[in-house]
């Protein structure tokens, strides 16, 4: 043959571009492994001796979803039942307009069910969590054992209120007056005992249906956008518990072979009447575009659907969509959530995304952009071991234009981040899961950032008690209320967070951490002091106890997706079904599952509801990073200052002044099972770089030069380069910010007093970070420490002193370290626990060794750049490994560079030929 064919030779192209690549660099790209073709998968970051074992690569067993005996399970719901006879019977004796024919079966059934739900209320069945009729929204959404004897009362107690708050907004329409007399009459009838309690029931919720349909705030709202999902969980009727092997994990839950094959988009229309209208918005629209155009031509009549979101103008429908075939742990394009769009009254659809990474949780930011969740960035968790078999990538907010282009990330966290919203200023809030140094279910509350993701901020939940565990801790963990000071416990993950319009007030959905995102519903108010428990947080739902902190883990969670449309009435999902919900703990249907035109899907639940209206838009924050086509061209440098390292909410100790702050990186988890390897004695643990450190003015400021794109942490030195005070968090610098920071933990309640002049190191040209022991490298004990442990074992020897080890795991008595882990295992586990860092009491001052180090004994026995560099390894943490790969080669003091966040370090390698990228 004189020429090879077209494919061969794309063929060899590809290969040599990669052992180019490899030969450059020592490793294959940096990237998540993703494959197109189930048949050639290869995981290469998995050990090779299990290379072709496919179940654990890629596990099937054990994954049925939802844990479905039948394709109808049998609605075994314990419900009230009325006879529509009786019903009509009892109205005509009151002289009530009420009709039975007016409502259909299944809002009967709700009614019935809610019925059931008081009932065990009102004898204590239904315990209600301790604490929350203290935290509740509005007391009338309790019940009053002492004064109400049948639900009857309980409706009409709750329907007399919303009266009353109807006739506050102004004067009732003539309707609303016909039903608020017919309440009247029920009430008279039920002020003494009543053998017609169970009918009148009945007859009070149709009643308070038609005054809850009244209210002037739901005028407008015509159309109703919802989802349907298939859950992988399944529902109440088909599962009553979850496993992460099931996905049930608030992390598994968003990968698209997680989910059901089933549901869609759809319309709510008519939906005060008896029969309202479901419109399929998918149904016979065809795919116009998309990236690589795979799917044109196509419906999507397959699959499944997540997260709708509706553009400001009322327009425009986004979505994601996963092909959803096998329920196999595979990144594929056909497995993976891409995101699209549609016209609300056009008919066709385009797809923005493509590719074999979950892009999901799409949201339409004022300026037009669009932000989302996706793995693109790469990383794993750090704590699934490889007995669970899950390969849990993390998902971080990503930018892109609204066509789909331009993608970059906004945020460069090494776990995960939900379920972006914008508030009322035009900021993006949302959920991360925050758990750097820290236990892995410590973290998982409300964030907030600029649009462009600038200066990420956790002003409420991210820290609660204990926030250490030395001897004199007074706190146990407050998240499950496990202290004499804890009224309650906290909700265990904060999620589906939405300002409330002409409010100051969040809703959110109080989910657990280890199951999908429904649970109880809460209102979060900034403006309260935070006092780390319940002080800025009111139940909606005060008898649905908080996911996993107050009910079992791994169950089936009632509420979920509130849409607030004022700070009193909230769209919702409630089970499979959506309901209009008020604080006064009136409920009412608006759409069951049984009534989708797709038919009835057991493990389907309907979920987001939006009014499809047009809404306020917020206003348009100026980008001030230099990402993206239409800023590549300004300057790339970022720069972060500190006004005051010393305005904390705990004081800095006094006879320690700060000197200078240095800089470590945090590097993220390129493979997907835990503690493999083993970073240091804390597990969970990360590698750390140190980039180096910058002067702290007298005036406690701070100026200097940072890289972009790389999670730090700040550490506040003293004159001996020991740190003071430490994050048990991350920052990062987008390229082009001006990140500042008011101080380190300073009082988010509280605001900086003007002062004369800037702070004095804002007044002269950004400080470059100054390497502190050699050339920039990962801190790694094998190359930074170990070697000096020789020169002790002579000394010692020398002096006849006992023997000195040079082996890491013997050092563990003399060093201090945080501590990850698992739930419970290390909050209140020793002084390595809580959720922040103790001003003074961290790294190597808190150490055995780091005080050795300064004894008579030692003080002019070990150099000063020895001590340094000991000192330096007992503040990161005192990790043993540099990178989560090539143990041997580190253990045998080589330089391993990690395999993320370092292809920007190049200004910092280049101090030595040792230091590059190998």
């Amino acid at each position: 043959m004189k020429s090879k064919p077209v494919l061969t030779r794309a063929i060899l192209l590809l290969l040599c571009v990669l052992i180019s690549y490899v030969e450059a660099h020592g490793q294959l790209p940096p990237t998540l492994h993703r494959v197109t073709d189930y048949d050639t998968a290869v995981d290469p970051r998995v050990d090779l001796d299990k290379q072709g074992q496919e179940d654990f690569l890629y596990p099937t067993s054990g994954l049925a979803p939802g844990g479905i005996t039948s394709e109808k399970p049998v609605r075994n719901i314990t419900l009230k039942k009325v006879d529509r006879a009786d019903y009509d019977r009892r109205a005509k004796e009151l002289g009530l307009t009420l009709r039975a024919e007016d409502f259909r079966a299944g809002v009967f059934e709700n009614w019935g069910e809610q019925y059931v739900e008081l009932s065990r209320q009102l004898t204590g069945d239904a315990v209600l969590p301790r604490g929350a009729g203290d935290q509740v929204a509005d007391k009338n959404a309790l019940v009053f054992p002492e004064e109400e004897r049948y639900p009857v009362d309980v409706v009409l107690r709750r329907t007399r209120v919303l009266v009353e708050s109807l006739e506050s907004e102004g004067e009732l329409t003539s309707e609303q007056k016909r039903w608020a007399n017919e309440l009247t009459q029920l009430a008279s009838a039920n002020r003494d005992q009543n053998t017609n309690a169970d009918t009148d029931y009945f007859l009070a919720c149709g009643i308070r249906r038609h005054l809850l349909f009244s209210m002037p705030i739901l005028e407008d709202v015509d159309r109703i956008l919802f989802l349907a999902r298939g859950c992988y969980a399944g529902c109440r009727l088909t599962n009553d518990r979850n496993t992460d092997r099931m996905g049930g994990h608030f992390a598994t839950q968003v990968f698209g072979f997680n989910t059901i094959e089933g549901g869609g988009i759809f319309t709510l229309s008519q939906w005060r009447d008896r029969d309202p209208q479901v419109t399929d918005m998918i149904r016979g629209r065809k795919v116009v575009s998309g990236p690589g155009n795979r799917l044109v031509g196509r419906e999507l009549n397959y699959g499944s659907f997540m997260a709708p979101e509706l553009s400001y103008d009322g327009k425009t429908i986004y979505f994601s969509h996963c092909g959803s075939g096998e329920h196999r742990w595979m990144w594929t394009p056909d497995t993976t959530w891409n995101i699209f769009k549609m016209a609300v009254e056009g008919d066709t659809i385009e797809q923005l995304t493509d590719g074999p990474y979950n892009d999901f949780d799409v949201c339409e930011l004022p300026s037009g952009r669009l932000v989302f969740c996706s793995e693109r960035r790469g990383g794993f968790i750090r704590c699934f071991d490889e007995k669970s078999a899950l390969r849990v990538t993390t998902s971080v907010l990503h930018s892109m234009k609204n066509d789909g282009s331009d993608i970059y990330p906004i945020s460069f966290y090494e776990t995960s981040e939900w379920q972006p919203s914008v508030d009322h200023h035009g900021m993006l809030v949302y959920t991360r899961w925050d758990y750097t140094d820290r236990e892995n279910c410590l973290g998982s509350s409300f964030w907030t950032c600029f649009p462009d993701g600038r200066n990420p901020r956790s002003p409420h939940g991210n820290y609660p008690e204990p926030w250490h565990t030395f001897e004199d801790n007074k706190h146990g963990d407050h998240r499950f209320g496990h202290c004499p000071d804890a009224e309650s416990a906290l909700p265990m993950t904060e999620m589906q967070i939405r300002a409330i319009p002409n409010s100051h007030q969040y809703v959110f959905t109080a989910a657990p951490h280890h199951g999908e995102t429904f649970g109880s519903l809460c209102l979060l108010d900034l403006r309260e002091r935070d006092d780390h428990k319940m002080s800025q947080i009111r139940r909606l739902t005060p008898y649905v106890p908080f996911p996993e902190s107050e009910a079992p883990d791994r169950g089936q969670y009632e509420y979920g997706a509130p849409w607030p449309l004022s700070d009193s009435v909230f769209l919702c999902n409630d089970w499979e079904n959506l309901v209009l919900l008020d604080r006064y703990g009136n409920k009412e249907l608006i759409c069951e599952r049984e009534i989708l035109p797709i038919g009835y899907v057991p493990a389907v639940r309907l979920s987001e509801p939006i009014p499809l209206r047009e809404r306020e838009r917020p206003p348009v924050i100026p980008q001030a990073t230099s990402q993206g086509e239409d800023f590549v061209n300004q300057s790339q440098e970022s720069t972060i200052g500190v006004v005051n390292v010393n305005l904390s909410d705990q004081p800095l100790p006094a006879d320690r002044p700060a000197r200078r702050l240095r800089v470590l990186q945090v590097i993220p988890k390129p493979d997907p099972w835990m503690n493999r390897p083993d970073i240091g004695y804390a597990p969970e643990n990360t590698p750390r770089i140190a980039l180096g450190t910058v002067p702290i003015d007298a005036d406690g400021s701070a100026y200097f030069k940072a890289p972009h794109g790389k999670q730090f942490i700040f550490q506040i030195l003293d004159e001996k380069n020991m740190a003071i005070q430490t994050m048990r968090s991350t920052a990062f610098a987008h390229p082009g910010e001006k990140l500042i920071c008011v101080g380190c933990h300073e009082p988010v309640d509280e605001s900086v007093r003007n002062a004369e002049t800037l702070p004095s190191a804002f007044l002269r040209e950004p400080s470059d970070l100054e390497p502190e022991c050699g050339p920039v490298e990962p801190v790694n004990f094998y190359r930074l420490v170990q070697p000096l442990l020789s020169k002790c074992i002579e000394c010692h020897q020398d002096k006849g002193i006992t023997p000195f080890t040079q082996e890491y795991e013997s050092l563990r008595p003399y060093v201090y370290y945080f501590s990850g882990g698992m739930r419970g295992k290390t909050v209140n586990c020793g002084p390595h626990g809580g959720s922040r860092s103790r001003p003074g009491r961290v790294g190597a001052s808190e150490s055995k060794l780091g005080t050795i180090l300064f004894d008579e004994n030692h003080l002019t026995s070990v150099s000063d750049e020895d001590r340094h560099r000991i000192i330096l390894w007992l503040d990161a943490n005192a990790p043993r490994l540099g990178a989560f790969r090539d143990e041997e080669r580190q253990k045998q003091g080589e330089l391993v560079w990690p395999v993320l966040d370092t292809e920007r370090c190049n200004e910092y390698e280049a101090t030595t030929p040792e230091a590059t990228t190998p």
